[in-house]
């Protein structure tokens, strides 16, 4: 069992957005991730759906302990931790996309959920000109709402870049609002706003440009 007090997954957060977690919050059931550089990285399943060969760009590390079935309640997460990858998986960077932001393992995609040395999300979110659209998704399902204007979607990139990276706080009262960026070579990353605080799950707080792209992309697709 792995304490989640910073960066949920976003399936999870289909039915997360009822509640306001708190740090003694844990889920029992274990997230198929993997710990390295300072990074924390979850498997994206729905790229992983998608069953393309992507290509790697070079080792980066291994696998050093599995916690299935190994770790207790207790354990604190280290560089070479996994959740199910087995000892002596190869760690590799994906052609393409800076380590911080995605990696390969046993031919799946992990995405960054959690850092602990970026000081913006621009650190980690990798998407600088390979942005191909912004989208509103449904609070329910994650199907498509709308779609952002060309210059919101440019706009709302720009200031996610450049947002300062503090999970620490994190303040998810209020309605949910779920947007995916989905990027040239077809994949997405997704992730949420919460409007009455602000909050965006990269791990930040939106500046007031954001949050007046929000407002008008709300309003305009009745979300």
């Amino acid at each position: 069992m792995r304490k989640r007090t910073l960066l949920l997954p976003i399936l999870l957060l289909l039915t997360a957005c009822s509640f306001n977690p708190s740090p003694q919050n844990t889920i029992i059931d274990w997230v198929d991730f993997v710990k390295w550089n300072d990074t924390t990285y979850e498997a994206n399943y729905e790229i992983n759906e998608l069953k393309k060969d992507w290509e790697t760009a070079g080792e980066i590390g291994e696998v050093k302990y599995i916690l299935d079935g190994h770790a207790g309640t207790n354990h604190q997460t280290k560089n070479g931790d996994a959740a199910y990858l087995q000892k002596g998986t190869k760690l590799f960077a994906m052609k393409g996309y800076d380590p911080a932001f995605r990696i390969i393992a046993d031919g799946k995609v992990y995405e960054v959920t959690e850092s602990d040395k970026a000081e913006t999300v621009g650190d980690f979110l990798d998407i600088k000109g390979k942005v191909q659209r912004v989208i509103l998704q449904s609070e329910q399902d994650l199907s498509f709402v709308g779609e952002f204007t060309d210059e919101h979607a440019e706009q709302l990139v720009e200031e996610l870049l450049v947002m300062p990276y503090e999970p620490d706080r994190r303040a998810t009262e209020g309605k949910c609002v779920f947007f995916g960026i989905e990027l040239v070579d077809g994949t997405m990353t997704r992730s949420v706003y919460w409007s009455e605080t602000g909050y965006v799950h990269y791990g930040g707080v939106a500046s007031q440009k954001i949050k007046d792209i929000f407002e008008v992309e709300m309003d305009e697709n009745e979300y």
